[in-house]
């Protein structure tokens, strides 16, 4: 009976060894920018344990009344989705989304590990 478990506890040991998938993201915030309907927007967006844990917006000229609902909505969905593939479009803020998703794909090149 104990070889047996001891059997069992070493491959549940082996296996879960095995199953640990090598790191893609380095830890940190970094930094993209995207070029708005005003001008640029920059965000910064950060990794912990191979995840986008955050995105925020840190610089932008954009209209407010138009951007707004971009600005409110579109990093939250970022951060649920793991990236800017598959994000929604906002009607009248076409440039804006697409600067922010711009700006987080090149901050997502910076943190893959090379």
């Amino acid at each position: 009976m104990k070889k047996m478990m001891s059997a069992a506890l070493l491959l549940v040991l082996v296996l879960a060894g095995c199953s640990s998938a090598p790191k893609v993201y380095n830890n940190g915030t970094y930094e993209g920018t995207g070029e708005g309907k005003k001008g640029p927007v920059v965000v910064a967006v950060t990794f912990e344990n191979d995840k986008i844990t955050t995105v925020e917006v840190t610089a932008q000229e954009e209209t407010p009344d138009i951007a707004t609902v971009v600005f409110e909505n579109l990093p939250a969905q970022i951060v649920e989705l793991q990236g800017a593939e598959g994000v929604d479009t906002f009607a009248g803020a076409t440039y804006t989304r697409d600067a922010i998703v711009t700006a987080v794909e090149q901050a997502i090149e910076q943190a893959k590990i090379k």
